[in-house]
């Protein structure tokens, strides 16, 4: 039986995480909510992800921070930036980073997901 994957999500938007953490939980995924990077770094400690989709403007800890901190521990960890600026971003990575412009639609994050976990997988 294969496990289900694990979706950590930082975002401060409250509204918006909910409303993600629903649409990815609907395809099968299980799903951490946190509010801004060091609660995500917390997260990460307590348990293993699959897959990191972050905000890069955030109280506490923003982004970029966590996704430093995140390749310390975790190198190979997919990421999902989610942002309106991605001029901000602090060092793209071709394959094990992907960003998504917010706006985006339920279906891109869906997508994204998909391909950075395993395209050829079935959720939900």
């Amino acid at each position: 039986m294969e496990s289900v994957p694990h979706i950590l999500v930082a975002e401060d938007e409250r509204l918006e995480a909910l409303a993600l953490a629903d649409t990815l939980e609907g395809q099968g995924l299980r799903v951490t909510l946190t509010h801004n990077g060091l609660e995500a770094i917390t997260a990460l400690e307590s348990g293993p992800a699959s897959l990191l989709m972050t905000d890069l403007r955030m109280p506490v800890m923003d982004g970029n921070e966590l996704i430093r901190r995140t390749r310390a521990r975790r190198p190979a960890l997919p990421v999902i930036v989610m942002t309106a600026d991605s001029g901000a971003l602090w060092h793209p990575e071709s394959d094990r980073l992907r960003v998504l412009h917010k706006p985006f639609s339920f279906q891109a994050a869906i997508g994204a997901v998909r391909a950075m976990l395993d395209p050829t997988r079935s959720f939900g």
